[in-house]
């Protein structure tokens, strides 16, 4: 296999599935953190429709992200090919015949986009902080409005600046060889260089862990609210999560987003598999 680039790698997750099966595992590459990127504002931004009121200049924080030098970026790329050729530990583009099973390592390779629950949870991830630090009215949250908004330039900033917030993102891969939806699960903090929205879009070839397995039929389905709202605590993402349908829709209209028509909003419907992304190059 040629040496690959990735943009996004788990190194801690990819040594210890090495070293489950078996494989010579090198000593643990060093990692050049870089600092996290703020971003601040001046002045005051009231959020009247949340019964909100706090200052513009609480920091934004991006995801952090760190670079390898070339013969790190080698051994890894190694230590991929080890694990698909020598373990023989994941299947590659797996299709309709392939048995899948949770946990199964998997590499897939198909055209990536952003899903609208993933735009939606960063608006929820700015309301959420912004909540730390006031007292919020909580029956107002379900009547969000982003054309009464106050701090709406401030959230059209996040959505054009292009910056990954430190928050799970949601992927749709199209154009594999398996018959159901593929999603990927990509956590925070794991990106080489840049933590961008545009570096994640596209052709990509994925290498995870199966998590779910999403079956057909009726009762085929996975609530989307550890994208919509993390690090929401249990009871709020359930009084949310009652009307989160109709804030994703509105968010898509808002910023007149060109989504498909059955794109996850408050469930991904069956049948779908997630991966949770360990690589992506």
């Amino acid at each position: 296999m040629a040496l690959r680039s990735p943009i996004y790698l788990d190194t801690e997750t990819l040594l210890s599935q090495a070293e489950y099966y078996g494989l010579k595992i090198p000593q643990q590459a060093e990692i050049v953190e870089k600092s996290v990127r703020r971003q601040a504002g001046g002045g005051k931004a009231g959020v009247g429709a949340f019964g909100l009121e706090a200052s513009k200049g609480t920091d934004v924080e991006f995801q952090s992200t760190y670079s390898l030098q070339p013969k790190q970026k080698a051994t890894f790329s190694k230590l991929i090919d080890a694990l698909i050729n020598d373990a023989d530990a994941v299947k590659v583009d797996p299709d309709g015949e392939t048995p899948l099973v949770r946990d199964d390592l998997v590499q897939i390779e198909g055209t990536t986009r952003i899903t609208a629950a993933s735009l939606a949870g960063k608006m929820f991830f700015i309301l959420r902080r912004l909540m730390d630090t006031v007292d919020a009215n909580l029956e107002s949250l379900r009547n969000l409005d982003l054309e009464d908004l106050p701090f709406a330039e401030q959230l059209q900033q996040v959505y054009l600046q292009n910056e990954l917030l430190p928050i799970p993102i949601l992927l749709e891969l199209t154009g594999s060889n398996l018959p159901q939806k593929v999603y990927v699960n990509v956590p925070p903090d794991h990106f080489l260089g840049e933590a961008s929205a545009n570096r994640i879009e596209g052709e990509l070839r994925v290498l995870g862990s199966i998590s779910r397995l999403i079956p057909g039929g009726g009762d085929g389905y996975l609530s989307a609210e550890q994208w919509l709202l993390h690090d929401w605590e249990h009871m709020m993402r359930r009084f949310m999560m009652l009307d989160v349908d109709d804030h994703v829709r509105q968010l898509v209209s808002h910023f007149d987003l060109d989504l498909p028509a059955e794109d996850v909003h408050s469930h991904i419907a069956g049948p779908a598999i997630i991966v949770d992304a360990i690589g992506l190059y």
